[in-house]
């Protein structure tokens, strides 16, 4: 098994509490609270594509006419979408303020779900040993990555919206067409804003989990099967096998190592690929090592 760098040894509180059992403590499961909260932070990124605004320019319908043409220049149809863009660089300003305090609220929900897990399984009370510090080059990777994600969206509407208005000048499409087109980029960049959100919820709760099982040096960790009905057959098939966390590599129930067990990759750990809702449990071996 490989050797991590550990702030406390979990395993030995576990036996000078008199454990003489093998121990699985129990997953932590992101919520859908958080997720929803998270979603609440990535759309008014894109409020910067206002349908209103954008088509400003655009002849409006005469009473009675339904079809009134794009009659203005593209570069006046230019002028409004740079105005969306500077707006959406401030938006995203603020979604990275947002993101900063939603990610203190879901570390400290974290913390106190594996603090909750470990007084269950052992009877000891780490609330007082534990702070945000300890994974903070996690947090900070988080928050990097989701700028980068929230830009990214906003760059595709952005890109579909431009088209959307190019299109309906080139093609003198009625005004009610292009104002449907934009509303329809709008919408997608909506969508993958909430998939989004879920997914990164996910991922934060699963990374968060690695780096507290490092933290208590527990190298092992049981793998838990979402049960979602399409599940990855790959990921059910690990279910309730046991893993070493820094190699990915099975062992056996014991901790020794496991001569042709299954062995995962790196980019396909428990909450990794998108909308995984596997976990790793961490696990102590407890009777070998009293045996030993």
């Amino acid at each position: 098994m490989a050797l991590v760098l550990m702030a406390y040894n979990l395993a030995a509180m576990a036996r000078q509490r008199g454990i003489k059992r093998n121990l699985t403590f129990r997953p932590i499961e992101p919520t859908q609270a958080n997720a929803q909260a998270l979603a609440a932070i990535y759309l008014p990124v894109l409020k910067a594509w206002d349908v209103d605004s954008l088509m400003r320019g655009y002849e409006q319908p005469a009473k009675g006419v339904a079809d009134a043409m794009v009659l203005d220049a593209p570069s006046d149809q230019a002028a409004n979408i740079e105005q969306a863009e500077r707006e959406a660089t401030r938006l995203i300003g603020e979604f990275t303020a947002g993101l900063r305090e939603w990610v203190v609220r879901a570390e400290r929900w974290h913390r106190g779900k594996w603090t909750d897990a470990v007084k269950a399984a052992i009877d000891i009370d780490l609330s007082m040993m534990l702070t945000m510090g300890d994974v903070s080059e996690t947090v900070e990777a988080f928050i990097a990555r989701n700028v980068a994600l929230v830009r990214n969206v906003s760059d595709q509407a952005q890109g579909r919206i431009a088209d959307a208005v190019y299109r309906g000048y080139e093609q003198r499409l009625p005004a009610r067409d292009v104002a449907k087109n934009i509303r329809e980029a709008v919408a997608m960049g909506r969508d993958r804003s909430l998939r989004i959100a879920a997914d990164q919820n996910s991922k934060l709760s699963a990374a968060l989990d690695r780096k507290r099982r490092d933290e208590a040096g527990v190298s092992l960790f049981k793998y838990r099967h979402s049960g979602k009905v399409h599940a990855r057959p790959w990921h059910k098939a690990r279910d309730g096998k046991i893993y070493d966390s820094a190699t990915g590599k099975q062992v056996n129930p014991d901790g020794t190592a496991m001569k042709g067990g299954d062995v995962i990759e790196a980019d396909d750990r428990a909450g990794m690929p998108p909308w995984c809702g596997c976990r790793e449990q961490a696990y102590l071996p407890i009777m070998a090592e009293i045996g030993a």
